[in-house]
């Protein structure tokens, strides 16, 4: 039977693969707006360790949800899929094509999936100061197999699955889907993609990634509590100033690599029949 439903493309592919300029690229040819669905892109104050669109990327196509948040509003799951759904609406009835693109998996599968979320207590406070450690503990509990697909290191993350356990639903719980979603995936092998992380954060720091976390510090706020900052490099950084302690590249190097293979894991068991683009190369792609 037809999919009658509007459709969408969605760009997944794991951290320093290629996703934002495979998105130009589609947003070019198919006459498409680019919705961010990184958890972290979004904030405002993070632009070189988050690895936002540039100023010169966002001249090649419209972008929305990129940079527009501060790290001091708040922000959820459930703030991104209404929003998203407002753009992508808009999108729709000026009869172009939306592209979401981002790492956050779980953002990409509360749209196209349509996660119930606005029964949500949105309280996070009981789950703040916690760790990560204890948090995935519980949630393991709680959870286990929720737990498989929630990033261990993810504070924002893992109390939002709390939150949701808390209120006795589950991710599983939806409505009936809004779009007919067409997955592409940027794809570089393991080797090519581990190469990529590591030039990438030696490029992020070459360009002012220290001085830009200094620049936060200087706000004189409390940055502990911030879920903002739980992006993978920014607490490394924020330790290694105010401890007067050596950066260690390496281990955010790794944390990344780390990160790259969950995401990986994550498309292979629910994308896994996504088109795959080979180095980024959309020539022969028909959708």
């Amino acid at each position: 039977m037809e999919n009658k439903l509007p459709k969408i493309i969605i760009v997944v592919g794991t951290t320093a693969s290629g996703k934002t300029d495979l998105a130009i690229e589609l947003a070019n040819k198919y006459n498409g707006e680019i919705i961010n669905a990184d958890a972290f892109q979004v904030y405002k104050e993070l632009k070189i360790g988050t690895a936002r669109a540039t100023d010169e990327e966002k001249k090649k196509a419209k972008f929305y949800l990129d940079g527009e948040i501060s790290i001091f509003d708040r922000w959820d799951i459930s703030e991104f899929q209404k929003r998203a759904n407002t753009i992508i609406e808009d999108i729709l009835s000026r009869k172009k094509m939306p592209i979401i693109v981002g790492g956050s998996n779980l953002y990409i599968d509360c749209l196209i999936n349509n996660y119930k979320l606005d029964n949500v207590a949105q309280r996070s406070d009981l789950y703040d100061d916690l760790s990560n450690e204890k948090l995935y503990s519980m949630l393991l509990e709680k959870n286990a197999n929720l737990s498989k697909k929630i990033d261990a290191n993810n504070h924002q993350r893992l109390v939002r699955a709390l939150q949701i356990l808390d209120n006795k639903q589950t991710l599983v719980e939806r409505d009936e889907p809004k779009y007919n979603p067409v997955f592409v995936w940027a794809y570089y092998d393991r080797a090519v993609t581990y190469k990529r992380i590591n030039e990438r954060v030696d490029k992020m720091l070459e360009a002012g990634w220290i001085n830009e976390v200094e620049s936060l510090l200087k706000l004189n706020k409390d940055l502990t509590s911030l879920n903002a900052l739980k992006a993978i490099g920014y607490q490394q950084i924020i330790d290694s100033l105010t401890n007067n302690t050596k950066l260690d590249v390496e281990k955010i190097k790794t944390l990344t690599r780390h990160y790259a293979k969950r995401q990986l894991t994550w498309i292979r068991n629910h994308y896994n029949d996504a088109i795959k683009i080979y180095n980024l190369n959309i020539n022969e792609l028909i959708i």
